[in-house]
């Protein structure tokens, strides 16, 4: 586990211990609460909701483990409380652990409530190493009538195109943009690329951009706007490179990796496109294999589809514009 993550932990706790204390002995209205089962019961199972809302995927025992977990953090605190009002109150050691871990329904009500949102990030990583994502394989069947019909629509043009001089490019790219449109099954197969990454509970958006800003595939589980972060990748893109390359040439970033105080996105470039996943800030680091995995669908499509001299002349054009 991190050195923040525990850092992060320790911080709450003790302020879950510090606020019971502002407030006892004070009951609030409350009772004393008894010692049952059945109680112990109850705050397991919320503790298991909670945990499986924060990741759905994972297997029932994992969130047993993590409810036992909890509930041991649980009692930690009522005991630290406890100690804390055997030095502050000088009251009987028995009598101080007994309120603080199972009466004083003020301090109880708090740390149940606060508990497994507290070791939210330290679950979530007990998850991922218990549970490690195996990469899933996808098999691509193509129709034949359909391959055959897009590669003669495709390669009729490139004998013209390659006679052409470089002043004719912009041509190029025009009948490029205009015959490499992807067709119905093109579009399934980009979308569930991008779906696949989205599976990923902790993952917000998933876009697939093109060198012109623009969105070929997306996927959003967020209030966040696609049509805004579509052109922003390239931006973040462009100036990361200018940055890199005033100090010393090293080419176009072929993967960006940013993390704020409450968002993840990571940018891999394929081929001519882009692919820009936003995730939660703490996601485990399986999410690289799912970009891998996406990143081959992408790229086996656009083999498929799309003759490679025309990848090559655009490039060209880029090169010689720059």
């Amino acid at each position: 586990m991190e050195k923040n993550i525990k850092s992060l932990i320790l911080l709450a706790s003790l302020i879950l211990v510090v606020i019971p204390m502002v407030i006892f002995p004070n009951k609030l209205g409350l009772p004393l609460l008894s010692a049952s089962a059945l109680y112990m019961l109850y705050e397991m199972a919320f503790y298991g909701f909670v945990l499986y809302s924060f990741r759905r995927e994972i297997p029932l025992i994992t969130i047993l483990i993590g409810s036992a977990l909890t509930m041991v953090f649980r009692m930690g605190l009522g005991a630290a409380f406890g100690l804390a009002i055997i030095i502050m109150y000088g009251l009987d050691s028995s009598v101080a652990f007994s309120l603080g871990m199972g009466k004083y329904l003020p301090a109880i009500i708090l740390h149940v409530v606060s508990a497994p949102f507290v070791l939210r990030p330290a679950y979530l990583h007990l998850a991922s190493s218990l549970n490690p994502e195996r990469p899933k394989k996808f098999v691509f069947e193509p129709h034949i009538e359909e391959k055959e019909t897009v590669s003669s629509e495709i390669t009729e043009p490139i004998a013209p195109l390659q006679s052409q001089s470089f002043s004719e490019m912009e041509t190029d790219k025009q009948i490029f943009e205009v015959t490499s449109t992807p067709q119905a099954d093109g579009d399934n197969q980009l979308e569930r690329a991008v779906q696949y990454i989205g599976e990923s509970a902790a993952v917000k958006m998933s876009l697939l951009i093109d060198e012109e800003g623009l969105t070929l595939a997306n996927f959003s589980r967020c209030d966040e706007d696609i049509e805004l972060w579509a052109p922003a990748a390239i931006i973040i893109e462009n100036e990361n490179r200018r940055l890199l390359n005033h100090f010393s040439p090293v080419g176009n970033p072929s993967k960006l990796d940013i993390t704020t105080n409450n968002k993840r996105i990571i940018m891999r470039r394929i081929e001519r496109f882009i692919l820009m996943v936003m995730t939660e800030e703490n996601i485990d680091e399986t999410i690289h294999i799912r970009m891998a995995q996406a990143a081959d669908m992408i790229r086996k499509y656009i083999n498929e589809r799309y003759s490679p001299a025309l990848f090559v002349r655009v490039e060209d054009q880029y090169v010689s514009n720059s």
